[in-house]
């Protein structure tokens, strides 16, 4: 459905929570869009009202307008509320109880609601001097799209059902991208404009967004951000004895705004670290992998590099992080693993609605070579484009996710 056609869509989808009465559930809708909340309550009757909040609960009332107002409740049909023109601050929690009820009854049955903010990312592509695009969602929602649409200079291009834009984009003038996702076609991502691609660096405006607030600026106003292809760690001595110095090293000087970094350490998120530059003990230090990112842009994320000369550390580098291929064609999917005591590898993926699937039958025909993990998958199905990952079993009978990033796959 076209913009035009789209004039006198109500933009508002119904979502039933599931999930057993009594239970947390949670729900991400679309910012901008209309939700409505189910009572979970088994019979509502009329002394039902609905409450926000996490400790202390506040009363919801509905709006002098109706229907058009922020929240309307409809009595008629199970006490649904219904929340108009969703912002970032309608996130949190919402329950449905009697207002004689103790809050902690409410509570048990209340729903997490998280606003999905639309964003194109720009992502250094490994052909030359381009880029790949992707319309970006915040978290998966609860409506699954089926559908993306993408748009050039505000001219439809083309809808598919991946996230992904088709060609590799190098700069050009003039140029803005934009994308939404079908049945919301008025709440479009802010557009993109790609200024320049080097071998080392490129430059993006972008309209407004969220992206623009890692610049500090307000996030209804343009921003330019300079992101480097390439990021690695390098390691020196410290001052201190004992001590070791980690540098996040870029391939281009960066946008002087983008100063925060994040630090993994095994494939987890140091919350402590967020200078470029960290200086660690030698126990620390000790048989550990570290890998960096610029917050903000965390699909771009260093290798993994192990702190002892001898490798014996948990390190896993994927040799392509992303891959295209044709529908009904094969693929190999590898990386170099380092874990002490691995027993067994296992690979899973998420799909791009965020579901996670363990691989088996057709998928597996693995080869457990000496730190290496191998896939292989053939008879490509556009159901196979997702990001694939690796579990491993150790020697302690404990399973370890390596966790993101791993490789992403697209099939067309």
């Amino acid at each position: 459905m076209f913009l035009a056609e789209a004039a006198c869509l109500v933009l508002a989808f119904i979502l039933y929570i599931s999930g057993v009465q009594g239970q947390e559930s949670s729900i991400c809708a679309l910012k901008g869009s209309s939700v409505n909340l189910t009572c979970s309550a088994e019979r509502p009757t009329s002394d039902m009202k609905w409450f926000t909040g996490y400790w202390e609960l506040s009363r919801i009332e509905s709006s002098a307008d109706g229907s058009h107002g922020k929240y309307s409740i409809s009595e008629e049909n199970n006490f649904t509320l219904t929340i108009n023109n969703l912002t970032d601050s309608d996130k949190g929690y919402y329950c449905c109880g009697k207002t004689t009820e103790r809050s902690d009854n409410c509570k048990k049955s209340r729903i997490a609601l998280s606003v999905a903010d639309l964003q194109v990312k720009v992502i250094p592509s490994t052909e030359g001097q381009t880029v790949t695009l992707m319309c970006s969602i915040s978290c998966p929602l609860t409506e699954n799209p089926a559908v993306y649409i993408w748009y050039k200079n505000g001219e439809f291009v083309y809808e598919d059902w991946s996230p992904w834009y088709q060609e590799l984009v190098s700069s050009e003038e003039a140029v803005r991208y934009s994308c939404a996702v079908k049945g919301y076609e008025d709440l479009r991502a802010p557009q993109v404009s790609v200024d320049s691609v080097t071998a080392t660096c490129f430059s993006v405006t972008y309209a407004k967004g969220r992206m623009c607030s890692y610049k500090q600026t307000s996030l209804n106003e343009p921003c330019s951000i300079t992101y480097p292809r390439g990021i690695r760690v390098q390691m020196s001595p410290a001052d201190a004895a004992d001590h070791l110095r980690l540098t996040c090293s870029t391939s281009c000087p960066l946008t002087a705004p983008l100063t925060s970094f994040r630090w993994y350490k095994n494939r987890e998120i140091q919350r402590g670290y967020v200078d470029q530059q960290i200086v660690v003990t030698s126990t620390d230090a000790a048989n550990a992998g570290f890998s960096c990112v610029i917050k903000g842009f965390e699909d771009l994320r260093s290798a993994d590099v192990c702190t002892t000369e001898d490798n014996n550390c948990w390190s896993l580098n994927c040799f392509n992080r992303r891959i295209c291929a044709l529908e009904g064609s094969s693929v190999t999917i590898s990386n170099e693993l380092s874990h002490p005591g691995t027993k067994s590898t296992l690979w899973f993926r998420t799909n791009i609605n965020g579901k996670l699937e363990y691989l088996h039958g057709r998928y597996m025909e693995y080869d457990d070579m000496k730190k290496q993990n191998i896939l292989r998958l053939k008879n490509l199905k556009r159901s196979d484009s997702a990001e694939y990952l690796v579990l491993i079993w150790t020697t302690n009978n404990e399973a370890k996710h390596c966790g993101s990033p791993g490789v992403t796959l697209m099939v067309t």
